[in-house]
Order: structure tokens, then C-alpha cells, then sequence
């Protein structure tokens, strides 16, 4: 080649991956046709450049558009091999983004399968979560029915027995609202006392259902009453 492109440390030191090399090909060419500008007098090493790449796919078996015929006409050639590399270097693009997309997609969602693989999972029983599900709804009836609490905290408590209700299923990794309902609940119980019993035994127990799935997902054998934890002790 009469210029300095395509220099032999370059051709013999292209990459073994296929889409790689002709990458690096196609940014010669560009180099090339930045420098020639498409004129008449630097014709022959247009066709040189689009021998070369033919003989990288024919020797690597790599897949290329065909190749342009050329003819006598010096113009039409270096407009059609400019084309050419134009052509393959957009293909070429394409296929190493998506190959990137597509090994990026794989690799996160490796990644995130383990870290959900190891996230903590709270499973209740098939009965305890039936029951946490009833207590649930008699709990809702209970406070809207209750002459004891202001209709102020009465909102303030079915919000949170509904935040908790939103993510109370037989497997969950997140039980955060549950502490907000007890803790909400515990303020009306310290307050009302024996008064609120109805309400009380059923936040008591749905408390024995859940705290018993955590301490048992996290290996804690001694479990506490909820009543020592929500009501004052004497």
C-alpha cells in the first residue's frame, strides 16, 4: 500500500474474535479514506484495502456483505468499496452492541439472582398465614368499629394495617411494615388498656405469628411474648 495504512503490525496482530478485527479494519479504512478523500490518484489503495478485508473473511471465514464488483471506472470503484466499508462498519457496530447488551444482560442477572439468592426469606405456614390473613381482616372491622380511638389514630392505624397487608404473603423478604403496625398499635394499647381487648388479643397474636417466622428464619430458639415487647410490665 503506497500510504501508511493498514500496517503490517496491525494486520498481523488482529484480534482472534472476528467482530473485534474487523472493527479495527473497518477504523483503518476510515483513517485511509479520511486522508484520501476519495480522490482518483488513490485508487489502487482503495482496492487494496477491500483485498485485504477479502482475504481476512476468506482466510477467517468471517461473514461479510459481498463484495462490490469493481470496474474500469476509477470513480465508481472508490465510491463503491467507501460504501462498502461503510455498510460493513455499521453491521459490524451493530452486532458488537448487541453482543454487549446481550453478555451485560446475562452477567446482571447473574448477579442479582444471587443476591436475591441470599436475601433473607421469611416463609410462614400454611395455616399461620391463613390465620395472620383472618386476624388481618377482623383487626380492620375492629378499629373502624372502635368507640375508643380517634378517628385521627384510627387512620393512622389502618394505614399501617394496610402497608402491612400489601406485602403479608406466604414468602417475603421484606416484613418492615409489620413493625410499624405494632408499634402504632402498641401506643393504643398502652393508652386504652383492658378496653381494647378485642383488639389487643388479636394484635397479640398476629404479633406471636410473625415474630415467630423471624426468630425462626434467623435462628432464635428463646422467643419472647409480644406482650412483654407492647405492654407495660408490672
Amino acid at each position: 500500500m503506497k500510504t501508511a495504512f493498514f500496517p503490517p503490525r496491525t494486520l498481523g496482530n488482529l484480534p482472534a474474535d472476528n467482530l473485534e478485527a474487523l472493527a479495527l479494519l473497518c477504523v483503518e479504512f476510515e483513517k485511509l479514506d479520511g486522508h484520501a478523500r476519495q480522490m482518483s490518484e488513490h485508487h489502487d489503495d482503495y482496492v487494496e484495502a477491500l483485498s485485504i478485508l477479502r482475504g481476512f473473511a476468506m482466510v477467517r471465514d468471517a461473514k461479510v456483505p459481498p463484495f462490490p464488483d469493481l470496474g474500469p471506472q476509477r470513480n465508481q470503484n472508490i465510491s463503491a468499496i467507501a460504501s462498502y466499508f461503510a455498510k460493513l462498519r455499521d453491521n459490524v457496530r451493530g452486532e458488537l452492541s448487541n453482543r454487549h447488551a446481550r453478555g451485560h444482560f446475562e452477567t446482571k442477572t447473574e448477579e442479582y439472582a444471587a443476591l436475591f439468592a441470599r436475601a433473607a426469606v421469611y416463609e410462614f405456614t400454611e395455616p399461620d398465614f391463613k390465620r395472620a390473613q383472618d386476624l388481618v381482616n377482623e383487626l380492620r372491622d375492629l378499629i373502624r368499629s372502635s368507640t375508643l380511638i380517634s378517628e385521627e389514630h384510627k387512620r393512622r392505624l389502618l394505614r399501617r394495617l394496610e402497608a402491612m397487608c400489601g406485602e403479608l404473603r406466604r414468602k417475603t423478604n421484606d416484613i418492615d411494615r409489620f413493625w410499624g403496625f405494632l408499634g402504632e398499635a402498641g401506643i393504643a394499647m398502652r393508652k386504652f388498656g383492658e378496653d381494647l381487648a378485642p383488639i389487643s388479643e388479636r394484635v397479640l397474636e398476629l404479633g406471636g405469628i410473625v415474630i415467630n417466622v423471624i426468630f425462626a428464619k434467623e435462628g432464635i430458639k428463646a422467643l419472647p411474648e409480644v406482650s412483654q415487647i407492647l405492654l407495660p410490665h408490672e
